[in-house]
């Protein structure tokens, strides 16, 4: 054999041990968070586990909702288009709540959502217009079971949602009916509930983008920590969780760094995130807020519906801060309130936050703008809401923000600039400020059965002064049945 080949074959050999090395290592540190976070698990539910025997009624119970929206919106023409049109549209859904519930206590929980697409070709079935469904009109998003160890320790695992925040479901900040999959607890102490938690993010099955496969070295995306919530008393509650994730899938760096590159590619999406909150009565006076962190290849983590190595939009160079607070008044009929947030270093709320037009198509269907896209921003919104009736009540929002747009590769999440350009001034749709008026009627029909009526106005100023400031308009009527 020759020398150079010797050689080649020396350090052949060395790359494949070293590759070796580093995979076991990974795997080993993978298993031992599995196995410490269950072993904790465990040990809490042997620590609250004074009697384990319940008398459950068992069966099965069945509970759901529904809704269906029609709306209008202009053509929100924030270019230099010019264009006129508007665009009219109706979506629905219904979705089932499944518990069936052991002898023992023990129980199982599925939710099952059928439709939920916009209504397009009305005479063709829609089981082939879902996308990321499978091309099914009908799926599950909820598929998890529910172990009590104590009357203090419940185990749940499965595929569940996930809400941590001072308001309900759908209005929350940071952290609001987050999709995942792993194990989380549930410890019941008095007055205090605590939450562990070991979830993965993405299983490392793509070999597409790496070229190698990930699932062969069980790289994954796995994110885990914990929540705790403290009732101090009948008027007041704190809460706050702290988590870390983990990213072994393989990194394909592209425009992330060379913003001429041809793809996107993938950057690891790996630190830590966190958040404070509080809810709280006194009298007539009420406020609830909250603040949040993540680390830079986290901002933005709860932005987005997906998460995966092709549209990987996630993380920036610093650590992103957000938060808001909403002191509010209760004057016989009238609560009126101030909504004050920020978003700093390329931090992006739930898409659940928001508010009328200002907002995340989650929280408002004809919303126009995100709140925290394109720049770092300030916010003001004064909130009004007035029960003219037990049945009728009306909200009206005044809301002001400035933006200081990103104007440096890596202010904002990847992707959030134009590719043909060394820097951010092609982010044309970067705000400079805007302000909404806006209003939301709601009108109880009967129990159970609320119709919306929602409208707003956005007048924006664009960074790109290019742009034609085009103010958008849009309506929207939801009717929503709980059963």
């Amino acid at each position: 054999m020759s020398t150079s080949l010797k050689r080649r074959f020396r350090s052949t050999a060395k790359e494949n041990d070293k590759l070796a090395w580093t995979t076991c290592k990974t795997k080993e540190r993978t298993m031992k968070k599995v196995l410490l976070t269950g072993a904790a698990l465990m040990l809490a539910g042997g620590m609250f586990a004074a009697d384990a025997t319940y008398a459950a009624e068992p069966g099965v119970n069945i509970t759901g909702n529904a809704r269906v929206r029609l709306w209008y919106k202009d053509t929100y023409d924030f270019n230099d288009g010019n264009q006129n049109g508007s665009d009219t549209t109706m979506d629905s859904r219904v979705r089932l709540d499944i518990t069936g519930t052991a002898a023992g206590g023990a129980y199982a929980k599925v939710r099952i959502r059928m439709m939920e697409t916009i209504m397009g070709d009305f005479d063709r079935d829609a089981s082939d217009g879902i996308g990321d469904t499978n091309n099914s009109n009908i799926w599950v998003d909820k598929a998890y079971v529910g172990i009590p160890f104590s009357d203090t320790f419940i185990l749940e695992v499965g595929k569940y949602r996930s809400t941590y925040g001072p308001v309900g479901t759908t209005h929350n900040f940071f952290y609001d009916d987050v999709h995942l999959t792993g194990f989380r607890g549930i410890i019941t102490m008095d007055n205090v509930t605590i939450n562990p938690f070991l979830e993965w993010m993405e299983e490392g099955q793509d070999s597409d983008y790496s070229g190698t496969s990930d699932s062969a070295y069980d790289h994954d995306e796995i994110r885990f920590g914990v929540h705790a919530k403290a009732k101090l008393n009948a008027d007041w509650t704190v809460g706050g969780m702290i988590g870390y994730q983990t990213d072994a899938r393989t990194e394909v760096t592209g425009m992330q760094t060379d913003p001429t590159a041809s793809d996107w590619g993938y950057v690891s999406n790996e630190g830590f995130f966190g958040s404070l909150y509080a809810k709280g009565q006194s009298g007539a006076f009420g406020i609830y807020g909250e603040i949040a962190v993540t680390e830079g290849d986290l901002n933005g983590m709860n932005s987005w519906l997906d998460d995966d190595v092709a549209t990987d939009y996630i993380g920036s160079d610093d650590t992103g801060f957000g938060g808001y607070i909403f002191p509010n008044y209760q004057m016989d009929r009238l609560n009126i309130g101030l909504n004050l947030g920020f978003t700093q270093d390329g931090f992006q709320p739930d898409r659940a936050y928001g508010f009328v037009m200002l907002g995340a198509t989650d929280n408002s269907k004809i919303s126009a703008h995100r709140i925290g896209s394109g720049g770092d921003w300030i916010w003001g919104g004064l909130v009004a809401t007035y029960q003219i009736s037990e049945s009728l009540s009306l909200t009206g929002n005044f809301v002001y923000a400035d933006v200081d747009a990103w104007t440096e590769i890596g202010d904002g999440p990847r992707g959030g600039f134009d590719a043909s350009s060394s820097a951010m001034e092609d982010n044309d749709f970067a705000l400079d400020s805007a302000w909404e008026l806006s209003a939301v009627l709601k009108y109880t029909i009967s129990q159970g059965a609320d119709v919306y009526f929602s409208m707003g106005y956005l007048n924006p100023e664009f960074e790109d002064d290019t742009r034609e400031d085009d103010a958008a308009f849009g309506a929207l009527t939801r009717f929503e049945l709980k059963f």
